[in-house]
C-alpha cells in the first residue's frame, strides 16, 4: 500500500539521521544518570499530563458554546483560534511575558483591586501558553465534529422535547468522546515534546523536557551522544504510548449531513446561554491580549521595514508552501490507505497508518535536523541539503495535525461512497475530486493553512541550516532580539502573526465555498 511505503520511507529517515549523530560522537560515552533521565521524564510527563487535561476541557466547553451559538464575529473568532494555534512559539511567549510579567497589564491591573498577581515563569506560564495553543486547536477540532452531526438528530431530539442535560448526554458526549483518545494523544505528546515554552518559561534546570535537553546536549555541549540516546528515549516513550492508544484511534464516524443549518433545541436554555457567555469571555481573554499585544508591538513597522524583511518573507513563504504540500499530501495518502485497509477488514493496518503519524510529533526536529546536517556533510552537500532539509523536517512536524484535520471526512467519504466509487472504476484524482474533495474541502483547506502557518513559524531547524543565503522570518526575528533591537522584532512578530491570520481567513473563506459546490 502507498501508505505503508511511505511510513517505511520516513522510518528510514529517522534511523538514519538518529545513526549519524552516534557516529558523529565518535564513540564517546553518554554523560549522564539515572538521576537526571529520571528528573527530566517527571517533568515532561507531569506538565504534558496537565497541560492536556486542562487543554481538552477549555476547547470542550468553548467548542459546545461555539456549537449552540451564531454571533457576529463568530468566523473571526474561530480564525483567531486558528491564528492562536499556529502563532511561532517565541511570539506567543514574549506576548504573555509582556501580559502577566512583573510590569505586564494583566499584574498591573490585579495589583491595583488587591489581588495576586500571576507569576508567569514556571509551570503556571507553562500552563497557559499551552492551554493558548492546544485549547484553540482542541476547539477547533471539537466544534467541526459537532457541526458535522446529522440535521436529523437534531430534528429528532426537538420533536422528542429533549433537555439540554438529555442532549449532552445522547448527542454531544458521544461525538466529543470520538475524538478525544486520539486529540488527548494528539496534545499530550505536543505538550510532552515542546521546545521555546518550557525552554523560556520554565524558570530552571528542573523544567527541562526532553526536548530542551536534546537542545542543551548539542548547542551547549556539543555532545552528540546524549542528544541521540535523549531522542531515542523520547520517540520510545512515545511509540509505547501510542502502541498502547492504538485500538482507540480507529473508530468509525458518526454519519454527516451537508444540508441546511439546523437550530439546536438547547440553544433557548437560559442557564446554558449564562454558561455559554462565561465560557466564551474567558477564551476572548485567553486568546485576543496576547494577538493584541503582537498587533501593538507591529507599529513599528510604520517606522519603515528592514530591507532584509522581504527577502526573509519570500524564503519562508516558499518553505512554507513546499512543507504544507508535502504534509497534505501525505496525510491524505495516508488516510486513503487508512480507510481502505479498514474497509478490508485488515485493522491492524489500519491502526497503524492511523497512529502513526502521531509518532512523527514524537522526533525530536533537532536532533532529526542535526542528523541530516550530518550526513549532508559527510557526503559534501551541506549546502544544497539546507532547503530539502528545512521543507521536510517542516512538513513532518505539522503532518500529525493536518492528518487529525483531513482523516476524518476520508474515512467518511469511504464509508459513505467507497464501494460505488469501486464499482464505477474511480480512483486517484477523479476520486478525490468529484467524490472526496466536497466532504474534505473545509478540513482540508484549513489543514494546510495550519502546515503553512506552522512552518512560517519554525525556528529550530532553520538554526542549524540558516545562513546568509537561507534567511527566513523567525531566525531574522531571532536575531534582532540577539542584538536588542526590539522594535524590529516587534515588527516582525506582527508581520509572523498578519500572515497567520490572512492564512486562516481565506483557507475558511475557500474551504465552505467548495464544500458547498
Amino acid at each position: 500500500m502507498p501508505g505503508l511505503a511511505l511510513l517505511a520511507v520516513l522510518a528510514a529517515l529517522v534511523v538514519a539521521s538518529l545513526a549519524s549523530l552516534f557516529l558523529a560522537a565518535g564513540g564517546e560515552p553518554w554523560q549522564g544518570n539515572v538521576a537526571y533521565l529520571v528528573s527530566i521524564a517527571s517533568f515532561t510527563l507531569y506538565q504534558a499530563l496537565l497541560s492536556t487535561l486542562l487543554s481538552l476541557v477549555f476547547g470542550a466547553l468553548v467548542a459546545l458554546a461555539l456549537a449552540r451559538r451564531h454571533f457576529p464575529g463568530r468566523r473571526l473568532l474561530l480564525a483567531l483560534f486558528g491564528v492562536a494555534t499556529a502563532l511561532p512559539a517565541i511570539v506567543a511567549v514574549f506576548a504573555f511575558a509582556g501580559i502577566f510579567g512583573r510590569v505586564g497589564a494583566a499584574n498591573v491591573i490585579l495589583n491595583a483591586v488587591g489581588l495576586p498577581a500571576i507569576a508567569i515563569y514556571g509551570m503556571t506560564g507553562i500552563l497557559l501558553v499551552h492551554v493558548f495553543f492546544n485549547g484553540a486547536f482542541a476547539a477547533r477540532v471539537f466544534l467541526a465534529a459537532l457541526e458535522a452531526v446529522p440535521g436529523e438528530h437534531w430534528r429528532l431530539a426537538s420533536s422528542l422535547g429533549l433537555t439540554a442535560g438529555d442532549v449532552f448526554r445522547l448527542i454531544d458526549w458521544p461525538v466529543l468522546r470520538r475524538d478525544l483518545a486520539a486529540l488527548g494523544l494528539l496534545i499530550f505528546i505536543a505538550c510532552a515534546t515542546s521546545f521555546a515554552i518550557p525552554l523560556t518559561l520554565g524558570g530552571g534546570p528542573g523544567s527541562a523536557t526532553f526536548e530542551v535537553a536534546i537542545y542543551q546536549a548539542i548547542h551547549s555541549d556539543a555532545d552528540f551522544a546524549r542528544a541521540a540516546v535523549l531522542a531515542l528515549l523520547q520517540i520510545a516513550a512515545m511509540a509505547l504510548l501510542v502502541a498502547a492508544a492504538a485500538p482507540l484511534l480507529v473508530s468509525t464516524p458518526e454519519a454527516a449531513a451537508l444540508g441546511r443549518h439546523i437550530e439546536r433545541p438547547d440553544k433557548a436554555d437560559l442557564l446554558l446561554r449564562a454558561v455559554d457567555g462565561l465560557v466564551l469571555l474567558a477564551a476572548l481573554l485567553l486568546i485576543v491580549p496576547p494577538l493584541l499585544s503582537v498587533v501593538w508591538a507591529g507599529r513599528a513597522l510604520l517606522g519603515g521595514m528592514d530591507p532584509q524583511v522581504p527577502r526573509a518573507l519570500n524564503t519562508s513563504l516558499a518553505v512554507a508552501i513546499m512543507a504544507a504540500t508535502l504534509a497534505l499530501g501525505a496525510a491524505l495518502l495516508l488516510s486513503r490507505s487508512r480507510a481502505t485497509l479498514g474497509a478490508n477488514g485488515l485493522n491492524a493496518a489500519a491502526r497503524l497508518v492511523a497512529s502513526a503519524p502521531l509518532l512523527t510529533l514524537a522526533i525530536p526536529p533537532l536532533a532529526f535536523a542535526a542528523g541530516l546536517y550530518v550526513i549532508a556533510r559527510v557526503v559534501g552537500g551541506a549546502d544544497l541539503i539546507a532547503m530539502p532539509a528545512l521543507v521536510l523536517v517542516n512538513a513532518m512536524m505539522a503532518l500529525p495535525f493536518v492528518h487529525r484535520l483531513v482523516d476524518p471526512p476520508m474515512v467518511l467519504a469511504q464509508e459513505r461512497y467507497g464501494r460505488l466509487s469501486e464499482s464505477l472504476g474511480m480512483s486517484g484524482w477523479t476520486r478525490l475530486r468529484l467524490v472526496e474533495w466536497p466532504l474534505l474541502a473545509p478540513s482540508a483547506t484549513a489543514a494546510f493553512a495550519f502546515a503553512m502557518a506552522l512552518s512560517l513559524g519554525d525556528l529550530g531547524v532553520v538554526a542549524l541550516f540558516g545562513s546568509e543565503g537561507l534567511v527566513t522570518l523567525p531566525s531574522l526575528l531571532y536575531a534582532k532580539l540577539g542584538s536588542y533591537r526590539i522594535e524590529e522584532a516587534d515588527g516582525i512578530a506582527a508581520l509572523l502573526a498578519g500572515l497567520v491570520l490572512v492564512l486562516f481567513l481565506v483557507a475558511d473563506r475557500l474551504g465552505k465555498r467548495h464544500a458547498h459546490r
